[in-house]
């Protein structure tokens, strides 16, 4: 069966020059840059994204629930993000569906916001780029972001610049290594001041990076309960003999 997805539009949408898209995946990296800019440039819901094929989930702000996966507009940017991880086999139709609607309302350029593992144990956020082509390559060295040569990526951020390739419109993938499976908000800070650069915004990343320390003392308290907690489990039978 076919997945069936429906974009539902909230406001008037035209002359977008930029899509942008941020997926919660690796070190939920490109989830929270996603949060930050909608916050940063005060960007407003504009559309949703609704497919028969998500898991019925929805998320709660105000009080208020609303589809997981959404757009947002700022001046000619929309951003569309997510509140959830997207099912791998969904990704190719959902970045078609997302493609071929961004061409509609004249997107001439597509950027994703994701994470990819940290290759060493270091405090510098190293930023990676993929390019839909060629000819850009001088406009990432001159922010010195070093091109993915030969490699492979994977989700959505990987569907949506090969979708863009076929559909020939400019698109970059930025890329931040970070941490595998922790929130990393230090990488997604890092991605946001290349994404700031790029495309001459002024966006706020010292929140993020305030926030940094935090999240990681609580990820640590975290791990020092779950510890404890499997220590009392070993110490004592989780299925007391029913006889004996």
């Amino acid at each position: 069966m076919v997945p069936c997805y429906e974009i539902i539009e909230n406001e008037d949408i035209s002359d977008v020059e930029c899509l942008i898209a941020g997926f919660p995946a690796n070190g939920l990296i490109g989830g929270i840059a996603s949060e930050q800019l909608i916050n940063s440039l005060d960007m407003v819901q504009v559309a949703s994204l609704t497919c028969d094929e998500f898991p019925p989930t929805s998320v709660i702000f105000d009080g208020v629930p609303r589809r997981p996966l959404r757009f947002f507009m700022h001046d000619d940017l929309i951003l569309v993000k997510s509140d959830m991880v997207i099912p791998n086999q969904l990704t190719p139709m959902l970045a078609s569906e997302i493609v071929e609607w961004s061409i509609e309302k004249g997107v001439g350029e597509i950027i994703t916001l994701d994470g990819i593992p940290k290759k060493e144990d270091t405090d510098e956020v190293k930023i990676w780029g993929v390019l839909s082509s060629r000819e850009h390559v001088q406009e990432l060295e001159e922010m010195g972001i070093e091109m993915i040569e030969r490699g492979a990526i994977a989700g959505i951020s990987s569907s949506l610049l090969l979708e863009a390739v076929e559909h020939d419109i400019k698109a970059l993938g930025l890329f931040a290594e970070g941490a595998h499976k922790l929130p990393d908000p230090r990488a997604s800070a890092a991605l946001l001041d290349k994404l700031a650069e790029y495309k001459d915004l002024e966006i706020d990343t010292q929140t993020l990076l305030d926030s940094a320390d935090k999240l990681e003392k609580e990820f640590e308290d975290l791990v020092q309960q779950t510890e404890k907690l499997k220590k009392d489990m070993n110490g004592r039978s989780a299925h007391p003999p029913l006889y004996g």
